[in-house]
């Protein structure tokens, strides 16, 4: 009797140890379909986020995101925990700018502002009566020879002396368009209706050391080099044509000579972004992803894509492109042009990706103002956290 009762139980068991043996078959593999070749390591809902501000997040030097919102600066750490919120009362103009010391500048329409390591308002400069007419594309603030900060409002350059005042302004004619700085020199691209638009390069005093004129352009993109030697040039014509093209140009940045140059087909050109294995990544006519030589122009990748944002790609330290779209985010292959992967988006990625202080971690918002960290590559371990939240934790201590 014994050994009938005992049978029956092992029999059981047997089935059920074969039913879970072939239950796990068959989840594996779906488990390992469903994988993804990236991994959104958390996504926060951004109210008035850097979508609404047309900036891209930017990363301090001492690792956090920097987000502009319609209305201030959003810091967070690199979980997505909010630090501390800065109120301009206006719409920023222009990507921060931070010192040593822990402070950041940002400029509105009509004040520069200094935000203190715990988000207190420090300093600010005015312009009392208020600029009007056009302004420059941002960033219209960047710091430069002198260690004086340039500032475009409206139709006017101004040098301010951090934490102390104006030292000298530059009227335009009509309107600028764009600036950058180097060590030596700033950079001021300008246009003057019926006239054209002109690249100068100033020293600190507001001396014009070299200027070059152009055909009128609609958009300017100003870009050193790393070195500083190199000024790029990315010319969008008011009026394109068959002799007026989109181009890029690389100046020879203290002489203002021309070393090479680039026209395109397109209408629509972003600004260029520079990769680890050192060539120029842009977009064409929001379809087109091309890779170029720095030194000499030359092309070395071409791939065409559907539906860009047209903002300019960013480059992971291995060598993946990140290409924005108006539905989606596509990762590229530096080494080839293939298409890794996509990722659906609400709203597409209307502004260019940037990349973490690790090299391989991208910061970027939808067109609805949710704001990922993504990483190229699989990753069981990790746990996407949900849209409006953020990782666990208590918020760190900002650093300076």
């Amino acid at each position: 009797m014994e050994g009938a009762s005992v049978r029956p139980f092992k029999s059981t068991v047997s089935a059920l140890v074969l039913t879970a043996f072939l239950c796990l078959s068959l989840i594996q593999p779906a488990a390992a379909q469903a994988a993804q070749p990236y991994t959104i390591l958390w996504q926060r809902q951004i109210t008035g986020g850097s979508g609404s501000a047309g900036q891209p997040p930017v990363i301090s030097p001492w690792g956090d995101i920097f987000l502009l919102t319609g209305s201030g600066v959003l810091r967070l750490n690199d979980r997505g925990e909010q630090i501390w919120e800065f109120k301009a009362g206006d719409k920023p103009t222009s990507s921060p700018v931070f010192f040593d010391d822990g402070s950041t500048f940002v400029a509105t329409a009509k004040v520069l502002y200094e935000v203190k390591p715990y988000g207190r308002p420090g300093w600010s400069f005015t312009v009392a009566s208020g600029e009007k007419g056009s302004t420059a594309s941002p960033p219209n603030l960047t710091r430069g020879p002198g260690d004086l900060f340039y500032l475009l409002l409206g139709r006017s350059l101004y040098a301010v002396a951090p934490r102390r005042n104006m030292l000298w302004y530059l009227a335009q004619s009509d309107y600028p368009v764009a600036v950058d700085a180097g060590r030596q020199y700033v950079f001021v691209a300008r246009s003057q209706k019926g006239a054209g638009t002109t690249l100068e390069a100033l020293d600190s005093a507001g001396k014009s050391v070299w200027s070059r004129g152009f055909a009128e352009q609609k958009q300017v993109y100003l870009s050193l080099s790393p070195d500083g030697k190199y000024l790029y040039v990315v010319n969008i014509p008011k009026s394109p044509g068959k002799f007026n093209k989109c181009a890029l140009y690389a100046l020879d940045a203290a002489a203002g000579t021309i070393i090479w140059s680039r026209k395109f087909n397109q209408n629509e050109l972003s600004n260029i972004t520079r990769g680890p294995d050192g060539l120029l990544y842009l977009v064409a006519g929001k379809r087109y992803l091309y890779g170029l030589d720095s030194l000499t122009g030359d092309e070395r990748l071409s791939t065409q894509l559907l539906d860009l944002s047209g903002a300019a790609p960013a480059v992971d330290r291995e060598g993946t492109i990140y290409v924005p779209g108006k539905e989606r985010l596509y990762a590229v292959s530096s080494s080839d042009g293939r298409l890794l992967w996509d990722l659906d988006l609400d709203g597409g990625v209307p502004t260019t990706p940037t990349l973490g202080s690790d090299g391989l971690t991208i910061y970027f918002t939808d067109g609805k103002g949710t704001l990922y960290a993504l990483r190229q590559g699989y990753n069981d371990t990790a746990t996407p956290a949900a849209a409006g939240a953020s990782s666990s934790g208590p918020a760190s201590t900002p650093k300076p």
